[in-house]
C-alpha cells in the first residue's frame, strides 16, 4: 500500500474511533437488535450451517445474540483466534464454552492458542458464511477495517480452500452501526476485499 493511501486510511480511523467510543451502550444495543433481526431474515443466514462470527467490542454491532442463536439452532459457530498477523476461525461448542473464554489484549473473548479446537479450514465443509466487522463503510460497499488486514487475508485463504474442494466463494455479511456509515467514498487498495452485503439500521 502506498504511504499516502495508508495515511488517509489512518486519518479516517483516528476520526472514527472517538465517535464510536462516545456511543451509549443502550444506543448500541438498540441498533444491534435491528441489525441482528435483519441478519436472521437473510436467506444466506438461514441456509448456512457453518458460520463464523466476530466477537464484538464497544462501538460495533453486538454479536452475542447471533452466537447464541447459531448454537441454539445446532449450527457450527466459529470465532476468530489471532496469532501475530494470522487469523483462524475456530469452533465453539456451546454457550457455556463461549462464556468461559478468556479475554485478549483488546478485551475480547478469544480461545487460548494452546487449546485444541476445530479449525474451519481443517474440515471438509469449511465455512458457508462469514459475519464480519469493520470500522467504517461507505455507501458503495467499501469496508475500512482496523488496519491489521485480518479479514482481507483470511478471505483470500478461505476462498482458496473453497476452490480446492469445489465449493463456491464464501458468503460475507458485514454489520454496521449507523455512525459507521460514511457518505464520502472510502480509500481502498488492491488487497481490500469488500463484504457482499452490509447490514445497518
Amino acid at each position: 500500500m502506498n504511504p499516502a493511501l495508508r495515511a488517509l486510511k489512518n486519518t479516517i480511523r483516528k476520526d472514527m474511533r472517538p465517535k464510536l467510543a462516545a456511543l451509549e451502550p443502550e444506543e448500541i444495543k438498540r441498533q444491534s437488535l435491528i441489525v441482528t433481526e435483519k441478519l436472521f431474515e437473510l436467506p444466506v443466514f438461514k441456509e448456512s450451517q457453518n458460520v463464523s462470527v466476530y466477537i464484538s467490542m464497544h462501538g460495533e454491532i453486538c454479536t452475542r445474540d447471533i452466537i447464541q442463536t447459531l448454537l441454539h439452532q445446532n449450527k457450527s459457530c466459529y470465532i476468530p483466534r489471532c496469532q501475530g498477523k494470522v487469523m483462524d476461525m475456530v469452533k465453539i461448542d456451546s454457550w457455556e464454552d463461549f462464556l468461559s473464554l478468556p479475554k485478549n489484549s483488546w478485551d475480547i473473548p478469544e480461545p487460548k492458542m494452546d487449546e485444541v479446537r476445530e479449525n474451519a479450514l481443517d474440515t471438509q465443509h469449511g465455512l458457508d458464511l462469514i459475519v464480519m466487522p469493520g470500522l467504517a463503510f461507505d455507501r458503495t460497499g467499501t469496508r475500512l477495517g482496523h488496519g491489521r488486514g485480518y479479514y482481507d487475508n483470511y478471505l483470500v485463504k478461505v476462498n482458496e480452500y473453497n476452490k480446492s474442494v469445489g465449493r463456491p466463494p464464501v458468503a460475507t455479511v458485514a454489520l454496521a452501526l449507523t455512525e459507521q456509515i460514511v457518505d464520502a467514498p472510502l480509500p481502498r487498495c488492491e488487497t481490500d476485499i469488500n463484504p457482499q452485503q452490509i447490514l445497518h439500521p
